[in-house]
């Protein structure tokens, strides 16, 4: 199942503005294991990635991870303009630097 951009704004719209949004990823502790982990983290960019990558739809990364992480990427997904398997023009946009940009 996937949520789409429509569907997450619906969802979102009852949410007073200012409220933060984060991040919690389920995964299991081991392929073995029946017990699960929940890593939370703040959402610090967004990237429209290239239809070619997901059968041709258009799909959007929230991103998010360990600070240092995340701008590792933002700063290499920017570098590299795109040269991420099919060539293209990735776009990250870095959710600090547009909120500062904005003040």
């Amino acid at each position: 199942m996937h949520v789409n951009v429509a569907e997450l704004i619906d969802i979102l719209r009852d949410f007073d503005p200012e409220t933060i949004v984060e991040m919690a990823i389920v995964a299991p502790v081991s392929a073995d294991a029946d017990e699960i982990t929940v890593d939370q983290f703040e959402v610090e960019g967004v990237m429209l990635r290239d239809p070619a990558d997901s059968d041709g739809e258009q799909v959007v990364w929230l991103i998010g991870g360990d600070s240092n992480d995340v701008e590792e990427f933002i700063d290499a997904m920017e570098s590299v303009a795109g040269a991420v398997q099919t060539n293209h023009q990735a776009e990250v946009i870095d959710l600090e630097r547009a909120h500062t940009a904005r003040r």
